[in-house]
């Protein structure tokens, strides 16, 4: 029995999930909403970037949901189940054919993912998938009223770190890990894996595979 590890965007979901969110964004919010997410994506940027750690998704996405902020759990989760709807035509279904044979076999599955946490869980549940998901963490108070903030983008080797956390949480030591990724920001967690596997890749990161001998996944 193994662990496997599946990248969500440009992977199981060939689209960008932070687009998609702006797209169904304009179903919901109003002009004056959209100016007050432009004008704190701005200053947020310039603050940023006097602080030379500017990551802009992230800027984006607390400009973005600090306008859902006092929404009720119930609410948000109908918005992220109207972008699986919507989105579920960029799912990468023959990687979602292999995924299926690894559960069958009897290893367990993990879609591991900076996308937010939301909309993985929503996407599993429509795909009818056997599966976690560890991805950022949009946040709720006591009351399960949206706060506005998320949390730390599950990115780069924060998800070597989420993944150690979720094997010791789960009793899951010793176990082979697998690691289905496309991009270049996902070498440490493909390096740290014991079986990489390349989906997609761009002809850089096709590159590199090859020189590391990771096995490479096309559609």
């Amino acid at each position: 029995m193994s662990i496997v590890t599946v990248d969500f965007d440009g992977t199981l979901y060939q689209h960008n999930s932070v687009m998609a969110l702006l797209k169904a964004g304009r179903k919901v919010f109003t002009l004056k909403q959209w100016v007050l997410i432009v004008v704190n994506f701005l200053n947020g940027s310039v603050n940023k970037a006097s602080e030379n750690k500017t990551d802009f998704r992230v800027v984006l996405l607390k400009s973005f949901f600090y306008q859902m902020k006092g929404k009720p759990m119930d609410e948000i989760h109908t918005f992220f189940e109207c972008i699986s709807n919507t989105g579920r035509q960029n799912i990468n279904y023959d990687l979602v054919s292999r995924i299926t044979k690894h559960s069958e076999n009897g290893d367990r599955v993990i879609i591991l993912s900076g996308a937010l946490q939301p909309f993985l869980e929503e996407i599993i549940r429509q795909l009818d998938m056997r599966a976690d998901a560890i991805g950022t963490s949009l946040l709720y108070d006591e009351r399960g009223i949206c706060t506005g903030e998320i949390g730390r983008i599950n990115h780069g080797v924060n998800k070597i770190n989420s993944l150690k956390l979720w094997i010791k949480e789960n009793d899951a030591s010793g176990e082979a890990i697998w690691a289905y990724a496309d991009s270049e920001s996902d070498i440490p967690l493909l390096e740290f894996a014991d079986k990489a596997v390349v989906v997609q890749p761009s002809n850089a990161m096709k590159k590199i595979a090859e020189s590391k001998g990771w096995e490479i996944f096309y559609n």
